[in-house]
């Protein structure tokens, strides 16, 4: 029977990592001998596949095994020659991406390997020099503590997950394989029930590792970003304490309390600005007062050239009804002496008349003040 890429890949995808499912792929490899070197191909570029996960790539890795052991002691050495050209290139491809537990499988396998001389000795030092080199590199990197729990967790979850896939493919086999009308069909259903079941647990295992591995991802986060405003405080007293210790700042700041501090002086500017406002002030109030202030200085005189007039008119009336009382000034004059009298109401008189004009024109004049 001919070699069939096809059947190849399909027998790779259905593994189970049982020794039955293992040995029976590798029995049918096996009838292929003559086709060795396109086995070899196809497997090396399902194991150089991305979308392949680790779990399988594992289960290759464990056929290949089994097929150039059983090879070997069937001495059929094409698959020995054919895998050996291939195996160290796929080696230092998939091994740095495993998980740490398929890494030390993987080596086991290796360890074997060199056991049992299954390849040539090149072969089995180019093997051993990837795994050396990437051992090499993960010493030299080492994880920090703090990160060791967060690993542990995700290497669990890479490993439940790989299963939750592997489980999800037999299932969705099984239930694609199921025939209504097969006279088994009860007896089948019950099987695959039992596969889902185990799927489900499977994937109820992956989400309660992946719920793990977030909680401590949120815990490491908030503790980084509670480290992390610390340094910023520290940045920042730091700062503040280069700065006050600076010469040229501490020098800056005494000039300007300096330059800030008010001086004083005798004979300041503000007296003689306190007095031209007074002065300014006082010859606004005394503008404002000015036409009133005229006004009562023309009242006062009127009063004053009337009281001379009726004093006058007095002065006429006493000489004519009484004899002049006289006396001697420090001089010697004979000085005539003031004597009020009652005026005679004579309206034809010109004195009375004169009289009368005064009053009007002090009466014009306080109704100009009213108004």
């Amino acid at each position: 029977m001919s070699f069939s890429a096809e059947q190849f890949v399909s027998r790779l995808n259905n593994l189970e990592d049982s020794q039955e499912s293992i040995g029976n792929a590798s029995k049918w490899l096996l009838s292929q001998y003559r086709d060795a070197s396109k086995v070899a191909e196809f497997w090396k570029n399902y194991m150089l596949r991305k979308d392949i996960n680790t779990r399988r790539k594992l289960l290759a890795i464990y056929l290949v095994n089994h097929v150039v052991q059983q090879a070997k002691a069937k001495k059929i050495g094409q698959f020995q020659t054919a895998l050996g050209h291939v195996t160290a290139e796929v080696l230092r491809e998939v091994y740095p991406v495993l998980p740490r537990d398929l890494k030390k499988k993987v080596r086991r396998v290796c360890d074997i390997w060199r056991d049992r001389c299954i390849f040539s000795e090149d072969v089995l030092s180019g093997i051993k020099s990837c795994l050396d080199s990437e051992e090499t590199v993960s010493a030299s990197t080492p994880i920090p503590p703090k990160l060791t729990p967060l690993v542990e967790s995700f290497d669990k979850l890479d490993r439940m997950e790989q299963n939750a896939k592997a489980m999800k493919l037999r299932f969705d086999n099984a239930i694609g394989a199921l025939d209504p009308s097969s006279v088994v069909y009860e007896e089948n259903f019950g099987i695959v029930a039992k596969i889902g079941q185990t799927a489900i647990d499977t994937a109820n295992q992956s989400i309660q590792l992946r719920e793990h591995a977030l909680s401590r991802l949120k815990s490491l986060l908030e503790l980084e970003k509670k480290l992390l405003d610390e340094e910023r405080n520290t940045i920042g007293e730091m700062d503040i304490a280069i700065a006050s210790r600076n010469s040229a700042s501490v020098n800056q700041g005494a000039e300007y309390e300096e330059d800030i501090l008010p001086t004083y002086e005798a004979g300041n500017e503000d007296d003689e600005d306190d007095e031209q406002n007074n002065s300014s002030s006082s010859n606004s109030s005394d503008s404002d007062d000015g036409d009133s202030g005229k006004d009562i200085s023309e009242l006062d005189n009127n009063i004053v050239s009337t009281n001379k007039r009726q004093h006058e008119l007095s002065s006429d009336n006493s000489q004519a009804k009484k004899p002049k009382s006289s006396s001697e000034d420090i001089d010697g004059r004979s000085v005539q002496e003031y004597e009020p009298e009652s005026l005679p109401n004579n309206s034809n008189s010109p004195r009375e008349s004169g009289t009368s004009g005064v009053t009007s024109n002090i009466q014009d004049l306080l109704s100009k003040l009213a108004n």
